[in-house]
């Protein structure tokens, strides 16, 4: 940056702003030191002369870092140019606080709404409502930001702008503009902040040139004095006729490129201003203070000037404007100097407000800014081109209520005057003559190169007159030797005429001998074709020969297929009327049962009526097959005639031309039809009572066990199961898994609910498990579980899950594709016991891989089985328990499920629960997590140790053994449990 520079000048008020430096709280200063400062007479509180800042040449925290030119989130986009008003409220004083009391406040500040209530009593308040709002705890630069910054920022683009602080007598004006910040770089007023921006924007302007000098005056009853040159005497206020700025004449003007420069200018003019001792502030100010700031913008670089280079430069002022207090004489006890003092700043301030009066008038009228210099030097700040921006600051005290309206009131007619923006643009002479000079020596250059070409041209041009000269000469003999080798080309045209004749003839002769034998060629080549058109006539017969043999074979089988189906009908028939007299033989205690049975075989008629139906159309669609190859046959005859036609016109033509290619009388392909499987029995799988879906673990049940479909036998469900996946495999095979999976995004239920079906009997199988995963199915499965909300197509899209988590290598892709939290999703709204049974299967297969732990812990999985632990149905218990065992059995040391309070559960199925298979799963459990010396406090706690006595005396060897080497104490005590227990 470059160093500081001063020069006495004129500062023009084209726009206004306040500022001012923070003064030491122990006193007031006079204006000048020196012999040729003014005085004036001590008063009842003696003004002090305030003592120079040892930390002036401190560096403060900049508040703006490197941004990008001229650019801000909070820059103010409105078109007009209304003053903007913002209210700030002081904080209350340690003496204040405790004089005020448990009193309720007298000003209320409602940022959120812009608006300030003044108490008067209880009741009576009065609502004022500005642009902006701060609270006594609003941080300078909150107020820097959301209120200056703006106007700062259109100064820097070449509008005017003013800042100015008014209010009553120590209520922080000038904290709030000038307080330099040397002890708390936070406590930074206005003043500081801005010029701080300024000139970080400056130095980050990668397009511009920035000039930044400032004026700092004060005026000081009706006198405007240099705050820079405390010894000079009154200047004077002019007004530009041309332009109208208002300019004040012989004030210093000082270039900065610095904070630090900055810093020292404002420390050297507060200690220059009057400052004086009242009641109301130690450091009262007595007059106003104005600092002017130009900003001036050049183009970057100026060193080689371009014809198309910008000569103009924005000029932007800056006003800071940091007014005297108003004051009633009753309270701050002015007298002697400062009670003149005081009549001067209260004449001014009124003379300002009755511009502001005639400015907020709707009527048009007389604007009395000549009856003060203040009001001279703000007159672009209200009524004219400048961005103004007026912070009025109130006392929260009641005793100064009168004063705190009387300044509300103030800015509310100031907040409706409006201003004529516009940038203010200027020619830069420098600029100017360096463009002119470019121009000039363009223009030269371009005279030189024109002149030396037009000399050169006049050179070539002689060159080219006397070539001339020489072609004309030429020409003539040219023409002599033209004519001499016309005659001679006759002569030679002739000759060649003559013998061109005699080579015509010769050819002729050669050309009818050689198409001769292409003749011979061509009769050659169309013998073979008709070789190969009878060839593919021949296979083409034999092709359309075989498909009508195997269409009527097709025909044949599906017709036994319907004989079959009615015969198996009837037998259901008889099935059905044996069933009848059986249940007639119980009673009515099995009339419900009679009811369903016949419910189930209306069902499978339904089912059977269906595959009837199916069957003849499939019959129907072969007959179309064998109508489809007749037709082919027909059209390869009709194509076979065309190529011959084709070529017996080539041969008469005498032109050579290849035969058509015969269509491929295979190469249609045919659309496929299928369906679902059924062969006599429901098309869709029953396992363990549950239709739909096969079994969680598909494995038959055990011979003897109790189900629901007791009536018709678990093996015979089982083979009905077996049966239905090998026609669902040989349906895999014709239709493939894709468009099966295709069908879980129809709109229909059914088709929905009937492939997913089919999913879940091919996961049935182990060998399809794996491919199944691998071909998409999964993901197919996840989204139907996400989108459907049929509780059916729910419970057999669990049970496919189920049935594909028994594979290992599929358990962690269902996890990591989020299958868990799907299936806990599920169970929160599942209500069919059907359905939280696969639910719980598939937890349960899941529980039996012990790498995804922890998984199922974090995804609430097994806190879903402790739930499902309160269900009353068997089969859902019987997947919960195994689902405790599965875990136990992994885990080595402390369990989940000791973690999640299980015990009490587990013990429960363990001892109340009659079904064999869920007791088993059970002591299992308990079994494994005894066997954990962590785990031993919680097994004293939930009272198993009964249960484990039990099981150590049951009469299954399988947990006997097992519960005989629990220990309770581990390695330590070495007692066996169930000597433990005898002792």
């Amino acid at each position: 940056m470059s160093s500081r520079s001063s020069s006495p000048g004129r500062a023009a008020f084209g726009s206004s702003s306040f500022g001012g430096a923070p003064r030491n709280s122990s006193g007031g200063s006079t204006p000048r030191s020196n012999s040729n400062q003014r005085s004036r007479p001590t008063s009842a509180r003696p003004s002090t002369h305030r003592p120079a800042s040892a930390a002036a040449t401190a560096q403060p925290e900049r508040s703006a870092t490197k941004r990008s030119v001229l650019s801000s989130a909070k820059e103010d986009t409105k078109a007009d140019g209304r003053v903007r008003v913002a209210v700030r409220l002081r904080p209350m004083l340690e003496a204040e606080i405790k004089a005020v009391g448990d009193a309720p406040p007298t000003i209320e500040i409602e940022p959120e709404v812009k608006r300030v209530l003044v108490k008067r009593d209880h009741w009576d308040s009065d609502s004022y409502q500005f642009d902006m709002a701060f609270p006594e705890s609003t941080s300078q630069r909150r107020v820097f930001e959301e209120f200056c910054q703006p106007v700062v920022e259109s100064c820097m683009k070449g509008y005017n702008g003013t800042v100015m602080a008014y209010g009553q007598t120590g209520t922080g004006k000038t904290h709030t503009l000038g307080n330099l910040g040397l002890t708390d770089p936070s406590q930074r007023g206005i003043v500081v902040r801005s010029l701080d921006h300024i000139l970080a924007t400056a130095e980050a302007d990668q397009e511009g040139k920035y000039e930044v000098s400032l004026s700092y005056l004060q005026l000081y009853m009706e006198t405007v004095l240099d705050l820079l040159q405390p010894d000079k005497d009154g200047l004077n206020i002019t007004e530009d006729p041309s332009t109208g700025e208002v300019l004040c004449s012989g004030a210093k003007v000082v270039v900065i490129s610095s904070t630090a420069d900055l810093i020292n200018l404002l420390s050297v003019g507060e200690n220059n201003r009057v400052v004086a001792n009242q009641k109301l502030n130690a450091t009262s100010s007595r007059s106003h203070s104005v600092l002017l700031v130009t900003i001036r913008r050049l183009p970057a670089d100026t060193s080689s000037m371009g014809l198309t280079q910008s000569v103009t430069a924005t000029r932007g002022k800056l006003l800071l404007v940091d007014l005297a207090g108003s004051e009633r004489i009753s309270k701050s006890g002015s007298e002697g100097q400062m009670l003149e003092e005081a009549k001067f700043i209260n004449l001014s301030l009124t003379a300002l407000g009755k511009c502001i009066n005639a400015l907020s008038d709707s009527t048009p009228g007389h604007i009395p800014y000549r009856d003060s210099k203040l009001t001279r030097i703000l007159k672009d700040s209200f009524g004219g081109s400048a961005k103004t921006s007026l912070i009025i600051t109130v006392s929260p005290l009641k005793t100064h209520l009168s004063e705190t309206a009387s300044t509300l009131a103030f800015g509310q007619r100031a907040i409706k005057i409006e201003n004529n923006t516009r940038i203010r643009e200027e020619v830069d002479l420098k600029l100017l003559n360096r463009r002119l000079q470019a121009e000039l020596d363009n223009i030269n250059i371009s005279y030189e190169r024109q002149t030396t070409q037009i000399t050169e041209g006049e050179a070539k041009l002689a060159q080219v007159s006397a070539t001339i000269e020489g072609i004309e000469k030429q020409k003539a003999g040219v023409e002599k030797q033209l004519l001499a080798d016309r005659e001679a080309a006759q002569r030679t045209l002739d000759d060649l005429r003559k013998e061109s004749a005699a080579a015509v003839a010769k050819v002729k002769s050669e050309l009818e001998g050689v198409i001769s034998q292409e003749k011979q060629a061509f009769q050659q080549e169309l013998e073979k074709k008709n070789q190969e058109i009878g060839q593919l006539r021949t296979g083409a017969n034999e092709e359309l020969q075989k498909q009508s043999s195997t269409a009527s074979k097709q025909i044949q089988m599906l017709q036994e297929s319907n004989i079959e189906i009615k015969a198996q009908l009837a037998a259901k028939d008889a099935s059905l009327f044996e069933l009848q007299k059986h249940v007639q033989s119980q009673g009515d205690v099995k009339g419900a049962a009679v009811a369903d049975a016949r419910k189930e075989m209306s069902h499978l008629m339904e089912k059977l009526a269906q595959q009837h139906k199916q069957h003849e159309e499939e019959m129907e669609r072969q007959r179309v097959v064998l109508q489809a190859a007749e037709g082919a046959n027909k059209s390869l005859k009709e194509e076979n005639q065309r190529l011959m036609g084709q070529l017996e016109a080539a041969v008469s033509a005498n032109d050579p031309a290849s035969p058509a290619e015969g269509p491929d009388p295979g190469a249609k392909g045919k659309k496929k039809f299928w369906k679902f499987p059924g062969s006599g029995s429901r098309s869709s799988v029953k396992m363990n009572g549950q239709e739909g879906f096969p079994a969680v673990g598909s494995t038959p049940p055990p011979e003897g066990s109790s189900t629901p479909d007791s009536a018709s036998g678990s093996r015979g469900t089982w083979t009905q199961h077996r049966d239905a996946v090998s026609a669902v495999s040989k349906l895999f095979e014709h239709v493939g898994l894709t468009t099966v999976f295709g069908l879980l995004k129809y709109d229909d239920r059914d088709v929905r609910l009937h492939a997913v079906k089919v999913i879940a009997n091919l996961a049935a199988e182990e060998e399809n498990q794996v491919n199944i995963v691998q071909e998409g199915g999964l993901e197919a499965l996840f989204d139907l579980l996400q989108t459907c909300t049929d509780e059916m197509t729910l419970r057999v899209a669990a049970g496919a899950v189920a049935n594909l988590a028994m594979s290992e290598q599929n358990q962690h892709r269902i996890v990591e594709e989020g299958g868990l939290e799907l299936l806990v999703k599920l169970s929160t709204s599942a209500v069919d016991s059907q359905t939280q049974r696969m639910i719980a299967g598939a937890i349960a297969n899941l529980c039996g891989n012990a790498t995804i732990l922890d998984r199922l812990q974090a995804s609430g999985s097994l806190q879903v089985l402790v739930n499902l632990t309160n269900s009353e149905q068997v089969d859902v218990l019987s997947q919960v328990a195994r689902g405790f065992a599965n875990n136990s059995k992994c885990t080595k040391g402390k369990t989940h499920l000791v973690e999640l309070g299980a015990l009490p559960a587990i013990l429960n199925l363990a001892s109340k629960t009659t079904v064999p298979t869920v007791r088993k799963h059970a002591m299992l459990a308990l079994c494994q997590i005894a066997s954990c010396e962590v785990n031993v406090a919680a097994i004293k706690s939930s009272g198993a140790l009964d249960m484990l006595t039990e099981i150590a005396n049951a009469e299954w060897d399988e947990f006997k053994s097992m519960a005989s080497t629990v220990t309770i104490s581990g390695k330590r005590s070495g007692v066996a449990f169930p000597k433990m227990l005898k002792a």
